[in-house]
């Protein structure tokens, strides 16, 4: 039996000009599209002049639908996913979708496109070398705790997703977290008409949205922390953790060694940046320990 094809199809996020022709090529021929929201890619396809056959998937019905789906593709047809904007999977349903279909061995292929995502992480100013991808937080309860928990101590740039009537909460919970001198990128409606990129601390960015009313989609790019330590010297941060570093430094002092070598060994120890724990350590090594004081009876007095 001949077999279809899934196509994972990435949709504009705010503006139509952003569709390459290649994935408006892939929802023409299509013989199904699966979407988030008819009315949404509606409007799209709408705006792109196709007739398409639309078939409703999101998370409420997209266990439901794998059926029917899984049906098609059997029956050898191409059938296109997209969501209501951007990557299909991020932060959006088909993951299962996907799983089942590799397990049968029908072909997948993907149409790369417009992300929120990585569109906020190049203009932050963050660092976009390593960073962590959270989408949106949960809502309530431990699950939510936790998270926000490892969010501190996570060395990455982390990209946050929230909606407007959450964004001031998502502020006041990080902030309550220690975490409120941390940078803060703030993308708003990207890249539609009114898109703006804000930056704050996470402690401005809270005082900005208590006195003003959140509108529009937001992403947030919040520093990591081996960043936001790269910014002070060891001994302007925690005393304990400080104390610690020195620790380590003068154990590995001791024992002889080359001092990047040393740095390096520390930082992958402990996630602090290399370049701050060799700066303590050249200060660490001008630091000559007290000579102890002869007593009368070592004296010979």
């Amino acid at each position: 039996m001949a077999k279809g094809k899934l196509i994972l199809v990435a949709t504009p996020i705010g503006n139509p000009g952003d569709m390459s022709p290649r994935a408006r090529e892939a929802l023409a021929t299509a013989d199904l599209v699966l979407c988030e929201d008819t009315r949404v890619t509606g409007l799209l396809l709408a705006e792109l002049d196709l007739k398409v056959n639309l078939l409703s998937y999101h998370e409420h019905n997209a266990e439901s639908r794998h059926p029917l789906i899984l049906e098609r593709l059997r029956a050898g047809e191409t059938v296109v996913l997209v969501s209501d904007a951007g990557m299909p999977l991020i932060s959006d349903p088909g993951e299962r979708l996907v799983r089942l279909i590799l397990a049968e061995g029908i072909p997948l292929s993907v149409i790369p496109g417009p992300n929120a995502a990585l569109t906020a992480l190049a203009a932050s100013g963050l660092d976009s070398s390593r960073f962590v991808f959270e989408g949106f937080l949960p809502a309530r309860g431990k699950e939510r705790r936790t998270r926000l928990a490892e969010l501190g101590t996570e060395p990455r740039s982390l990209i946050l997703y929230e909606a407007p009537h959450r964004l001031l909460r998502t502020l006041t919970d990080l902030a309550a977290m220690g975490l409120g001198e941390r940078r803060i990128s703030i993308g708003r409606e990207l890249p539609k008409k009114y898109e703006e990129y804000l930056y704050f601390t996470v402690a401005e960015a809270k005082a900005q949205y208590t006195h003003t009313m959140p509108r529009g989609e937001f992403v947030l790019i919040l520093e990591g922390r081996a960043e936001f330590e790269s910014r002070r010297p060891i001994r302007e941060q925690s005393p304990a953790a400080a104390e610690n570093i020195d620790d380590l430094i003068r154990e590995r002092l001791a024992a002889g060694g080359r001092l990047r070598q040393i740095a390096q060994e520390i930082a992958e120890l402990t996630g602090w940046p290399a370049n701050t724990v060799y700066e303590r350590i050249l200060q660490l090594r001008k630091i000559k320990p007290e000579k102890p004081r002869l007593r009368d009876s070592d004296s010979g007095i």
